[in-house]
């Protein structure tokens, strides 16, 4: 029988409970009531406060320890593609972003630090537009450069609109081609031919599979951080040997 994490801390409360009333002189071995058990616990509780502590440690490691096995196989099932092409020897860190998505803005220095500090760390940005038709044009614009002009190009690009003033929409993406020196209107037009389709199609799928509905979404073969984390958070994720952890936006 699986119990659950209210019944399991229910459970190694009343033990440990149980274990200090052991401790406790001997009453007359009289049965006792509910009421006159329940008091015992109390009194119990209230001479050990530590054991509730104690008890919500224990019950937060369960939960941790299972998420992050839920998080393996999450990745199990879509390493294949999320991870294509990729030498799994080296540290992986795949990142769904989107470029209005002020966390990811945020985000944005503490992942290129981690990058000078790992040079080997092969980084996978995944387009995750989930902020509107704004976000969408960027998106599509970045795909269509990277197709066209390569990853490079799409980096540099993408380092842009991460710290560009104001919202990402098609005004500043069509500034920004321009300012590095791209022509805008070949990528307007390669964005309404479909070009980088298949790589917006491919993040939506891989987002869907892993349960990434916000961004930043981090996913590494160590497991996933859920929103903005420290470096050091986000490294322990790039090795299959790594644990996931869980941030919060």
């Amino acid at each position: 029988m699986k119990l659950s994490n209210k019944t399991w801390g229910k459970a190694v409360l009343a033990a440990a409970v149980g274990l200090s009333l052991l401790g406790a002189p001997a009453a007359a071995e009289t049965p006792q009531t509910d009421s006159e058990f329940d008091q015992r616990v109390r009194d119990a509780l209230l001479r050990n406060p530590d054991i509730i502590l104690e008890v919500f440690a224990l019950l937060e490691a369960k939960e941790e320890a299972a998420k992050t096995v839920k998080d393996q196989e999450l990745i199990a099932k879509v390493a294949g593609e999320l991870f294509e092409g990729l030498d799994p020897e080296k540290p992986i860190l795949v990142e769904f972003q989107d470029y209005n998505c002020g966390y990811c803005r945020r985000a944005h220095p503490v992942v290129a630090s981690l990058k000078e500090t790992m040079p080997d760390l092969q980084l996978v940005l995944m387009e995750t537009p989930v902020l509107g038709k704004e976000s969408t044009f960027t998106a599509k614009a970045a795909l269509a450069l990277k197709a066209l002009k390569g990853v490079d190009a799409y980096r540099e690009f993408s380092d842009a609109m991460m710290s560009v003033q104001g919202k990402a929409n098609a005004a500043t993406t069509i500034r920004t081609l321009a300012e590095l020196g791209h022509d805008p209107e070949e990528i307007a037009a390669a964005v309404q031919e479909g070009v980088g389709a298949e790589d917006l199609e491919k993040a939506k799928r891989m987002a869907e599979a892993l349960g990434a509905t916000g961004t930043p979404y981090f996913v590494g073969p160590g497991g996933i951080i859920r929103g903005a984390a420290p470096a050091d958070r986000l490294q322990a994720i790039t090795n299959a040997q790594g644990t996931g952890e869980t941030a919060a936006n």
